[in-house]
Parts: C-alpha cells; sequence; structure tokens
C-alpha cells in the first residue's frame, strides 16, 4: 500500500509544471488602498481635536509654571513679584519690585510708582501661549466681564496672592480654567470646557469655600 503522508503539503503546480505564487490583483490593492483612505478619514477628525486639546492643555501648564515661578521668587527674594498677561500677543511676563533707592525730597516722603523689572535669568524669561490658544480673561468672577478683567496678578513676599482666575480658549471654543488661590499655594486646573459651563464651574467653587 503506498502512503499519502504529506501529500497534502505539496505545493500546487501549474500547467507548465512552475509553482503557483500567484500574488495580489490591481483590484485587491485597489480594494484595500480605499479601505485604507476611509479608515484615515474617520481617524483623522479625532487626532486633530486631540492635538488641539493638548495645545490647550499645554497653555495650561504655562500659566502653572509661570504662577508657581512669580510665587517662589516673592518668597526667596522677600519682595513683590508681578505677572503680566498680555490679551493681544498672548504672553506671560514675570517681573520683580525694584526697591526706589532715592532719598527724600524737600524733607517730604514723596509717593511714588513702583518700578518694576523684567526677570533676566532662563527661567524668569516671558512666555508665549502655543500657536491658537488666547488669554481670554484673567479676574475674580467667571462671568468674564470685560471691564473687570486684570491684566497683572501680584504676590507678596509671604508668596500670597489675590485669587483670580485665568480663562485660556483654544480651538471652537474651547476653554480651560486654571485658579490662583490665595488659600492654595499650589495654582491648578479646574477643567476643560465651553463657556457656557464657567458658571457652573464658579457656582461648585464658590460652594467648596
Amino acid at each position: 500500500m503506498t502512503s499519502r503522508v504529506g501529500s497534502s503539503s505539496r505545493p500546487r503546480r501549474s500547467r507548465f509544471g512552475h509553482a503557483d505564487s500567484r500574488g495580489f490583483t490591481v483590484t485587491e490593492l485597489m480594494v484595500v488602498m480605499v479601505i485604507m483612505v476611509l479608515l484615515a478619514g474617520l481617524a483623522a477628525p479625532r487626532f486633530v481635536g486631540s492635538m488641539r486639546s493638548e495645545r490647550l492643555r499645554t497653555g495650561g501648564r504655562v500659566v502653572l509654571s509661570m504662577v508657581q515661578l512669580a510665587r517662589s521668587r516673592a518668597a526667596s527674594e522677600g519682595r513683590l513679584t508681578r505677572l503680566d498677561f498680555d490679551y493681544d500677543q498672548g504672553r506671560i511676563t514675570a517681573l520683580r519690585y525694584v526697591q526706589d533707592t532715592q532719598g527724600e525730597s524737600d524733607s517730604r516722603q514723596e509717593a511714588r510708582e513702583p518700578t518694576w523689572g523684567a526677570m533676566t535669568d532662563n527661567l524668569g524669561q516671558a512666555r508665549d501661549l502655543p500657536l491658537g490658544i488666547t488669554i481670554r480673561y484673567v479676574g475674580e468672577d467667571l462671568t468674564m466681564t470685560e471691564t473687570r478683567r486684570l491684566s497683572e496678578l501680584i504676590f507678596r513676599p509671604d508668596g500670597s496672592a489675590d485669587s483670580a482666575y485665568v480663562v485660556l480658549e483654544g480651538f471652537d471654543s474651547e476653554v480651560l480654567v486654571v485658579e490662583v488661590d490665595d488659600i492654595r499655594f499650589m495654582p491648578r486646573v479646574l477643567d476643560v470646557s465651553r463657556p457656557e459651563d464657567l458658571d457652573r464651574i464658579e457656582q461648585s467653587m464658590r460652594s467648596r469655600r
């Protein structure tokens, strides 16, 4: 009796005696390419949205780092420090109070405006927000009334500062809220949401105080 073991594993032979090594046809390749394009089209909006949200969060990290810098410098140097918010340029600048060394004039102490100097070291340099991210509001409440909008925050030598919110706006009106609290030494990101949700955030924060 003749054994047939392994006969099924032999490659098929064409009529010319060669092994059948047929590859993909042009039609099959076109179908695969169409499927890949469709999948890429479905994934692209999610990818773009994720990148935009990450830019907004990066802007939030810039605000957090600048607030921490201003507070630490105020405490370590024992002087006032200030953060300036440039709404048009999307830039945050840290400054320190420069002591006025001039004497009295006419035996009377003259009232002088504080003199501020920019920090010149690498950590204290002005920081720009990522492209497309803007400073929408800095102030005490999230109604974001333009007449009550602040352009600066001052930190005292003990590291304290008046409570305020810093609201950044990204793409599609998405906003990120950073809270600067006099009680809580470290700033924190409250939420990434829509402008219409800011009232809910503020009410939630007031109920916790």
